[in-house]
């Protein structure tokens, strides 16, 4: 992806799940809703809330190493006090330079160490929460548009395998096992490569608590194709991405860390329908967690696009098997 340039209150309580009527839905596993939104966290879960009527099991955010905060410890915790898991989004880059500028953040600068006072400092603050979180660090790998990107660094994964290993052993040394880790790579690897196959930067199971997958139906016209037809349905969009993370680890448990349709080029409102249709078939078995990009930026990709994709969006996120909360959330990867 080529992007990144009231607190209310929630209802905590579990949903008991209405019981389905067909054999299909009968076997549909219990899927978690996820949002991500341009606000402080527990704005975010307020909003979504009050947008959608349903209290989402985690909210992501996004932050920078080179910026140099603290992970909201305070923030965190009011959101488990909600029932909702914080899911952080921890990137390796400075994001006011380039992906090959001589002074960003790059894998062997990782592997090197020069960050390790840093990952410690964080890693102190995870572990101070004291429930579980979600850490998605170095995602969409098999991309060329980020400093840590295979492509950037010599196209050669064994850097991104031995940087993650680094940061997780750093941050388990200072304590936080309450970290689940995501490995999460794009639906299509960019350049598309052998060297930039995801399988090839897979840091092992002992590394990894989920397999993320991001992935967009762009529609037409997108801005890294302006004359493109890009439309896709929501089974094509993941359809390869899950198989192949079927067969890196087939059993972590997998989420789509990103997601979400524009409305260019087809019926985004369909789009939402037969993604529902599809996750009530009891498709995708292993995929138990879903998060929306709830924003607009390159695309339309927010659900209230127009009131029909609104509509569908609604439907979908309080269908029945989608009212986990985080408690349950948090058990799937470590039971």
């Amino acid at each position: 992806m080529r992007r990144r340039t009231l607190l209310g209150t929630l209802a905590a309580a579990a949903v008991a799940p209405a019981v389905s009527g067909t054999p299909a839905e009968a076997a549909t596993p219990n899927r978690y809703l996820g949002m991500f939104r341009e606000e402080d966290p527990s704005v975010a879960a307020a909003n979504v809330r009050h947008l959608y009527g349903v209290t989402p099991a985690s909210v992501m955010w996004f932050d920078s190493w080179a910026s140099g905060r603290p992970f909201p410890v305070d923030e965190a915790r009011t959101l488990w006090r909600h029932g909702i898991m914080p899911h952080y989004t921890w990137e390796p880059w400075d994001t006011a330079l380039g992906p090959n500028d001589p002074a960003q953040i790059h894998l062997q600068d990782v592997i090197d160490g020069t960050w390790d006072a840093y990952i410690t400092a964080r890693a102190r603050e995870f572990a101070a929460v004291r429930q579980p979180i979600l850490v998605r660090w170095g995602h969409e790998f098999n991309g060329n548009w980020y400093p840590w990107g295979i492509a950037n660094n010599n196209a050669d994964p064994s850097l991104y395998v031995r940087a993650h290993r680094h940061v997780h052993d750093r941050v388990s040394a200072a304590g936080a096992r309450n970290v689940q880790w995501v490995w999460a790579y794009n639906n299509g690897s960019s350049p598309d490569t052998p060297y930039n196959d995801p399988a090839a930067a897979y840091p092992g199971d002992r590394y990894v608590d989920w397999i993320g997958i991001d992935g967009y139906n762009w529609g037409f016209g997108p801005s890294w194709d302006p004359a493109g037809d890009h439309w896709t349905t929501f089974t094509a969009t993941i359809d390869a991405a899950y198989a192949k993370s079927r067969a890196i680890a087939p059993r972590k448990p997998v989420m789509l860390g990103e997601f979400a349709s524009t409305e260019d080029g087809g019926d985004k409102a369909q789009w939402l329908k037969d993604l529902d249709t599809v996750l009530r078939s009891g498709a995708y078995p292993d995929l138990r967690l879903l998060t929306y990009f709830d924003l607009t930026k390159e695309e339309a990709w927010s659900p209230n696009s127009s009131p029909a994709a609104l509509a569908a969006f609604k439907t979908w996120v309080q269908r029945w098997y989608m009212n986990g909360r985080g408690h349950e959330l948090a058990r799937i990867a470590r039971p």
